[in-house]
């Protein structure tokens, strides 16, 4: 049976098994807190939640996204500004903001939660699986009616505080995103250069002429700055894949994704840059969002001829209403030894994966990879 409670300031059902405690709230299929390996000498908890998750603050005027901001959600469509052929979707979409329902079947091991739309007629079909002796969340979305185009993707978070190092599978390149103003706009700072090409996270260009590369796989970095950018992954067979590795608490966090249906990945990295209520200059954390999108422009750029499009980089998909299209996304935690750093490479091996630092120190995570294509 699965119960609710009222988590950090959220209605939110809990998943449970021996190895994970999941918490899903009620309002946006927000993921978190989730403990992995809850009953070892150190449970690993690795999402953020937001600050103002318990603070009595009237945000009638704020994305209802905003409400329950945590951990990992889905997102339909995926970005900000959605006003499309005549629709005007929210801010990721009402997947992320509004009200889910659990049906009262639901099977052990598992959370089964459905939505229906209004903004564009459909059903939403979530659910999230746990497996007895593992350290995984197999979460799919199942979305059906929703005629059209459709940005869409997962957008998991994790907070400042220890280091943390990013990587993904091998990108063909990647852009900064493009800004209005060259470093300011609205309450927010930007430090890296506006609309730029790059071919590695490790050198990123900046607005700075003392310091024109920036390494944007490291994070918490660049102090008072809020910046975003998208990479875009080489096609991958088996799946492809991103990574957080946190040195310092022994873990890391790693994803899998179908490259056809997640094609590419936006890094928002949030450093008390954003002075706007509520963030009020307060915020620390990373967003690793594996998507089909434009950067975070929402539908009306993503949907339409953009220059991401036009060098084959595909920002939408084209869903039809007398079909399923399903999203599935695979999250994991695995413990790292003494001298792992930045992941360099996630293999398929029999059972599991083979995950491999740059310093030469090799992990294995049991993970049925099938589920991702299945």
């Amino acid at each position: 049976m699965i119960k609710s409670e009222i988590i950090k300031g959220q209605k939110s059902w809990i998943l449970d098994n021996n190895n994970i405690r999941l918490c899903l709230t009620e309002k946006g299929g927000q993921m978190a807190p989730v403990v992995f390996m809850k009953d070892s000498a150190k449970p690993i908890e690795p999402f953020y939640i937001s600050p103002w998750a318990e603070e009595d603050l009237d945000m009638g005027n704020e994305p209802e996204v905003l409400v329950p901001l945590r951990g990992d959600f889905f997102c339909l469509p995926f970005g900000g500004n959605n006003s499309w052929n005549g629709e005007s979707h929210s801010v990721h979409g009402e997947v992320s903001g509004e009200k889910w329902t659990l049906p009262s079947e639901q099977a052990e091991n598992s959370i089964v939660l459905k939505m229906d739309t209004k903004e564009r007629k459909g059903r939403v079909t979530k659910k999230i699986e746990l497996k007895e002796g593992e350290d995984n969340l197999y979460i799919s979305h199942q979305i059906e009616g929703f005629e059209g185009a459709a940005s869409l993707g997962h957008h998991a978070i994790f907070p400042g505080g220890s280091t943390k190092y990013i990587s993904t599978s091998r990108i063909k390149y990647g852009y900064t995103n493009k800004y209005r103003s060259s470093s300011y706009n609205q309450g927010e700072y930007y430090s890296l250069a506006s609309l730029q090409k790059f071919e590695s996270l490790k050198k990123v260009p900046t607005i700075w002429k003392e310091d024109p590369y920036t390494n944007c796989s490291v994070f918490p970095a660049r102090e008072g700055f809020v910046d975003i950018l998208q990479v875009y992954n080489e096609p991958k067979k088996d799946f492809a894949w991103s990574a957080v590795a946190v040195p310092e608490e022994n873990y890391l966090w790693f994803s899998l994704k179908n490259s056809e249906v997640l094609p590419s990945t936006v890094l928002w990295m949030e450093n008390k840059g954003r002075h706007q209520f509520p963030w009020n200059g307060r915020n620390v954390c990373i967003g690793v969002e594996d998507v089909c999108s434009s950067f975070a422009d929402g539908l009306s750029v993503s949907a339409e001829g953009n220059f991401l499009n036009k060098e084959g980089i595909k920002t939408c998909h084209k869903l039809k209403g007398d079909s399923t299209f399903e999203v599935k996304y695979i999250q994991g935690i695995v413990r790292i030894p003494e001298g792992f750093d930045r992941v360099s490479s996630i293999v398929k091996e029999k059972d599991g994966v083979a995950i491999t630092s740059f310093s030469g120190k090799k992990v294995f995570a049991k993970v049925n990879t099938e589920f991702i294509r299945s």
